[in-house]
């Protein structure tokens, strides 16, 4: 273990003029590194240690400064508050001893070091609006508002939305479809099978939905999310939480999908609607932030059950009920068909541009969730027209049969196949657009809420360029560093906040996981804790390195400047 000298009679050749810490003096938190100033010029085989109330600190290497009357030392490692005692020994620019001394100073409070950000964006994309990953560290709080992020669960996440999207629908909207107009259904072995399928359907993607949010929240493998005692997490979250309770409810829904004619049993009836209706409806609270919450809930979960009914129907009739020529319940299923779905298409295009309004507003052309939006618009665009020509042959053909011939159900068998092929193609495009952030988010979201200006600080002789924005004022912080440059090759980056002298407050350290250019994000709702309204220093250092500072005021209110 290293020791610390004491200074004798006949050692110091050189003396030290000036120290930071000052000798004797107190600091608010830990410094982030130690300044040496001599009278006369030093070389460079120097020693400096420390220790506070009597344990060591480790420190980094002593560094000269130009001008060769410093040296410099960074403390990777927050000292713990007491009094600390620095001991140097320093050379001549000949090699040769040049003295040793030492110093003390006292500080008065533990320095807070934080968890890393959680949110990393890597070089070349885009920070806001494109797909994230998480850095290893404690899960960030998600409202529903934000994109999906995840390391490398992004794809997944978005598969198994579409499967549980695409089976919920189907059985939703299969099984209303036959309580309204096609109680015979149920004595057909291929509805029995559909409804089967679906609910499996439904099943998967509801499991892999909780597994990789899961991963996507806790930072962690696919693999290590399969075990439900992983899932707790997804309990602080709006999307978690409706995530746990679709996978409950779609698993129930198998009650029904084993005894279909539950349906149509007016004792049974409401509970068989009522699970796959709930399992559908949570759903529509896959984004649910941004203004209007509330009412982007209410909105969310009929646009769902409105799909439901529309594709759900869609499927059943297409690959069921017309899959051959039949008797007059073909032609009451598909009449039932075009009546339903009539204000279920209304109701899903209203409250679509209802969540396009309150989503992008005008940023619908600068950002990539609006111009996804306006894929999934055409799309609708084009089912809606499918489906009314459709609807058209019905009122036009229909209105008097009383079977269903075989040229007539192939041919409303491919529209009404074409029809659910764009609607497919809606739901994956509605799965993208969750891995997306909508305009009106952009601004508000809590992983860059009140950010203040970034900060650019830079070291030439390294290289380095580090950008740094947080919300600057006292109290929770979020935080936002974006390294512009070395490309790669970054170990141990770091942001010190240093609290105003005789302030009484911590100073913090946030470990960055950056290890090339990129950018990584500590939400508000793991806010860095700035305990006092002043000038505070903010440091970038590399390892023990620093590449610069730059002071900054905290203010205890909404407002913000750089100083």
């Amino acid at each position: 273990m290293a020791t610390l000298w004491t200074p004798t009679a006949h050692a110091a050749d050189n003396t030290i003029v000036a120290t930071v810490p000052a000798d004797g003096s107190t600091v608010q938190s830990s410094p982030t590194s130690l300044l040496l100033t001599f009278a006369s010029a030093v070389g460079r085989a120097n020693t400096v240690e420390a220790t506070c109330d009597g344990a060591v600190v480790t420190l980094g290497t002593p560094q000269l400064t130009p001008d060769g009357f410093s040296i410099t030392v960074s403390v990777p490692t927050p000292m713990p508050k007491g009094t600390c005692a620095v001991a140097w020994r320093v050379s001549q620019p000949d090699g040769t001893p040049g003295g040793q001394g030492s110093f003390s100073f006292t500080i008065a409070a533990d320095t807070v070091v934080t968890a890393p950000p959680t949110t990393v964006v890597s070089s070349g994309t885009t920070p806001t609006g494109g797909t994230t990953a998480p850095a290893t560290g404690s899960p960030a709080t998600d409202t529903g508002a934000a994109s999906d992020t995840g390391s490398g669960t992004s794809g997944p996440l978005g598969l198994s939305r579409l499967l549980v999207s695409l089976g919920l629908a189907a059985l939703f909207g299969a099984l209303v479809l036959i309580a309204v107009a096609w109680p015979e259904g149920v004595e057909y072995i291929l509805t029995v099978r559909f409804l089967r399928t679906a609910c499996i359907v439904a099943v998967v993607g509801a499991f892999f939905t909780v597994v990789t949010l899961t991963a996507q929240v806790t930072g962690k493998g696919i693999g290590a999310s399969l075990s439900p005692t992983a899932w707790g997490d997804l309990t602080e979250s709006t999307r978690g939480l409706a995530a746990l309770l679709r996978l409950l409810l779609t698993a129930a829904c198998a009650w029904v999908v084993i005894r279909p004619e539950r349906v149509i049993d007016p004792a049974t009836q409401l509970p068989a609607l009522a699970l796959p209706g709930l399992a559908v409806a949570t759903l529509g609270f896959s984004r649910v932030g941004g203004d209007l919450a509330l009412v982007g809930a209410f909105v969310g979960i009929l646009h769902a059950l409105a799909m439901a009914v529309w594709l759900g129907g869609l499927l059943l009739l297409s690959r069921v009920v017309l899959a051959g020529p039949g008797d007059e319940d073909l032609v009451h299923a598909t009449r039932g068909f075009a009546r339903i779905s009539t204000p279920a298409i209304v109701i899903t295009v209203l409250t679509g541009a209802v969540q396009t309004f309150r989503l992008d507003r005008g940023a619908l052309f600068q950002t990539g969730h609006g111009w996804v939006l306006l894929l999934k618009a055409a799309a609708v665009g084009a089912m809606v027209f499918v489906g009314l020509a459709a609807r058209q042959f019905i009122n036009a053909r229909l209105t008097r049969a009383d079977s269903m011939s075989a040229p007539m159900a192939s041919r409303l068998r491919r529209a009404f196949g074409v029809e659910a092929m764009f609607g497919v193609v809606v739901l994956a495009l509605t799965a993208w657009l969750l891995a997306l952030t909508p305009g009106s988010l952009e601004a508000t979201d809590t992983t860059s809420k009140g950010l203040g200006p970034a900060l650019l600080i830079n070291n030439p002789d390294q290289g380095a360029e580090v950008k740094v924005a947080f919300s600057q004022v006292v109290g929770p912080n979020a935080v936002r560093v974006e390294v512009v440059e070395p490309a790669t090759g970054l170990s141990g980056l770091q942001v010190d906040f240093t609290p105003p002298p005789d302030s009484g407050a911590p100073g913090v350290i946030l470990d960055v996981p950056l290890t090339t250019a990129g950018v990584a994000v500590l939400p508000l709702s793991q806010g860095l804790p700035l305990g006092a309204p002043g000038l505070w220093t903010i440091t970038v250092r590399v390892g023990p390195t620093p590449l610069g500072s730059k002071s900054v005021l905290v203010v205890d209110t909404g407002s913000t400047t750089s100083g």
